[in-house]
């Protein structure tokens, strides 16, 4: 990699992390603050009342325990679109708005080949997506500690938040092959952000259950296996090889086609 640029990535990236971290921490403290029989019931009733819109954002069934709760109602909106909003911003500060402003040609320009230049991005990327999602994993556990000291499993809760990491570095897969590929900022826009944002409904739709689950075959958050995890079922490995597999390919396909285009175009 270069070091210089990747130090200059991450003294960028962070600030964009700090804020989401912050969002994501608030959302993460409050849910497991309000763990409670009254409040579960009281949840509960809104799933009998609105059963569509609670089904539409995964926050749907009965919690048995912390971990059960923080699954239902932090990993089926919250846990998916916001760490998505992360990647979206940084993929278009570390790769497009380098393109689209001329940053890239001058970077081109050293002795880096295009090859080590793009692949300090996409370690770049990988990283503060990784990193913000340790830090709300650490901010979960602390919580409960202090909350709820002893109820939480934490190594399913860890377990939980690795696949998340997998899933989130899929659908930055996605965004940043676009990324390498798109001529136009807008043309980023329509694809890269566009088609993880389009899986997002698609799955909020089959979460709805009846003849509209059967679109849960067209939308890669499908492979998330939360439920797995937290109710202890296996083959849930199998699902997390997948989604790391497809993260490279896509990774793997966007710096390939990097070293390939023209970048005067």
């Amino acid at each position: 990699m270069v070091r210089a640029l990747f130090k200059r990535n991450m003294i960028s990236g962070i600030k964009v992390l700090l804020i989401l971290l912050g969002v994501i921490s608030m959302y993460t403290v409050v849910i497991i603050y309000m763990y409670n029989p009254e409040i579960s019931q009281m949840l509960s009733g809104y799933q009998e009342v609105l059963p569509e819109m609670m089904a539409a954002v995964g926050m749907t069934g009965i919690a048995d325990n912390i971990l059960e709760w923080i699954r239902i109602y932090l990993y089926g909106f919250i846990m998916i679109l916001f760490p998505l909003i992360f990647e979206i911003i940084i993929v278009n500060k570390l790769v497009v708005s380098y393109i689209d402003k001329g940053s890239m040609a001058v970077l081109l320009s050293t002795p880096h080949s295009r090859k080590k230049i793009i692949f300090t991005q996409a370690v770049s990327l990988a990283i503060l997506v990784s990193l913000l999602l340790i830090c709300v994993t650490t901010v979960g556990i602390a919580s409960c500690q202090i909350m709820f000291p002893g109820e939480l499993d934490v190594k399913k809760y860890i377990l939980l938040n690795g696949s998340e990491i997998l899933l989130q570095l899929m659908m930055l897969g996605i965004i940043f092959l676009f990324a390498c590929m798109c001529t136009d900022a807008r043309y980023f826009y329509a694809f890269g952000a566009g088609i993880p944002l389009v899986f997002f409904l698609i799955q909020m739709l089959a979460n709805m259950g009846g003849k509209l689950e059967k679109l849960k075959y067209f939308t890669l958050y499908s492979l998330f296996p939360s439920g797995r995890i937290v109710d202890g079922t296996q083959g849930y490995l199998i699902y997390n090889l997948v989604m790391a597999l497809i993260s490279i390919a896509f990774m793997g396909t966007g710096i390939f086609y990097f070293t390939r285009r023209d970048l005067s175009v």
